[in-house]
């Protein structure tokens, strides 16, 4: 085989490859032969027609297409890495030339990834914003423990903004009653309401058994057009207030949260703080050192790229909105045509240019994926989901594409990890 590369100023590959005569004749005739095993002809067994039979019936040049279409991903393959090839897209054959007898020529064209100049990634100095747990996050965690394990138990006295109470509610604007705004025995922590300002105020300093009425106001963002910024009356019945009560810090309760004494528990929750506070200041130190490297890279991404990353993003923000019952057409709207498609279209040039440089860091500092990095990261995943590694080996063999996106990960985790080991960190005063 003898292939030709030619590269246009838009990143396009015309690829021309030429197969010895004596090879595309035997793969032909390979192929003749499997038609005529498997074929059926009138007035011939199956498997018995005579190949020159078998050839009118089907068609020389069906044959000449499979035998293109059989060879093509090989001879393809080989002059990916006879010319270093890095491949955007599929390619697709053109044309090709296939007469018995003389050399088999395919052109085809391939998009190919943009040049990536890359600049330092060793021996780097950049800044990062240092986190630090406050001192009393040791007494904060504690306190939610404490709040984990706490219990409610019914008072007889007026609600407090600490309290949660259960209540029957019936919600209007004027005579007209608030669609899906009633409820019975609802309980609402009035301490962390997800209602509208006012309402869980208007719950405080009342008794069990008492009925009243609370007016509040609906924002004017509200997502409803009818009830923005509408005054709207809510008539309450209070059946029950209750205190929250804490149990005390003690042994008792780290047995109960898995600890044989609070000592142990104590000193469990200060390994979370020092590992939470390292992996946050990894993942600060990372976005600084990379955001230092894609300033200093030089990377010209071509339209056709930019337009298929783009038109990802538009599937991927209308699936969003239809998990959300959003109208994408009217979200669209509301922010405006134009500047949606102008952060699109920037979401789309920064993620080409991110995975493209992290492509380029692996290949610069050979970092490369072996199998054990691909077994540890379906162990992880399948403990994520509850399930054995021999189940998710089996359902990822379902969706192919799934060990490439798993690639992909492994690939930003070894050149994260790369980044954070070879630059230099200084922390912002």
């Amino acid at each position: 085989m003898t292939n030709t590369v030619n590269v246009d100023d838009k990143n396009i590959a015309t690829v021309e490859i030429t197969v010895d005569a004596n090879v595309a004749r035997d793969l032909y005739e390979r192929t003749l032969k499997s038609y005529a095993a498997n074929i059926n002809i009138s007035g011939f067994r199956k498997g018995k027609a005579p190949t020159n039979v078998v050839e009118k019936y089907v068609g020389a040049e069906r044959i000449k297409v499979e035998v293109v279409d059989r060879l093509f991903p090989s001879e393809f393959q080989k002059v990916i890495e006879e010319h270093n090839l890095y491949i955007a897209f599929r390619p697709a054959i053109e044309e090709f030339t296939f007469d018995l007898g003389s050399d088999l020529k395919i052109k085809a064209k391939v998009e190919l990834k943009p040049e990536v100049k890359l600049g330092n990634i060793k021996d780097v100095e950049v800044e990062y914003k240092e986190f630090k747990n406050p001192e009393n996050a040791l007494d904060e965690e504690l306190a939610h423990t404490q709040r984990r394990f706490s219990t409610l138990e019914k008072v007889d006295r007026e609600s407090t903004d600490k309290d949660t109470v259960v209540f029957d509610f019936e919600g209007f604007v004027g005579d007209e009653k608030i669609e899906h705004g009633d409820a019975k025995n609802y309980t609402l922590d009035l301490a962390n309401s997800n209602f509208i300002p006012g309402f869980a105020e208007g719950l405080v300093g009342h008794k069990a058994g008492e009925e009243f009425t609370i007016n509040v106001k609906f924002p004017e963002e509200y997502h409803e057009d009818k009830l923005k910024g509408a005054d709207a009356q809510f008539k309450i019945k209070l059946h029950e207030v209750k205190e929250r009560k804490l149990p005390e810090l003690n042994d008792e309760l780290a047995k109960k949260a898995g600890k044989d004494t609070l000592d142990a528990l104590k000193e469990d929750i200060k390994n979370y703080l020092t590992a939470m506070e390292t992996n946050r200041n990894n993942s600060t130190k990372s976005e600084a050192i990379f955001d230092k490297i894609v300033e200093t890279t030089e990377i010209k991404v071509q339209d056709t790229m930019l337009d298929r990353e783009y038109n990802a993003i538009v599937e991927e923000a209308k699936m969003q909105a239809k998990q959300q019952n959003a109208d994408y057409d009217k979200l669209v709207e509301a922010e405006g045509k134009e500047s949606v498609e102008k952060r699109f279209r920037q979401e789309a040039e920064k993620r080409i240019k991110n995975s493209l440089i992290v492509e380029k860091i692996a290949e610069v500092a050979n970092l490369r994926i072996e199998q054990k990095d691909i077994m540890e990261h379906v162990n992880q995943m399948a403990a994520m989901y509850g399930m054995s590694a021999v189940q998710l080996f089996e359902e990822l063999r379902k969706n192919p594409s799934s060990f490439a996106a798993i690639s992909q990960q492994i690939t930003a985790s070894k050149v994260n990890q790369y980044l954070l080991e070879n630059n230099k960190f200084v922390a912002k005063v």
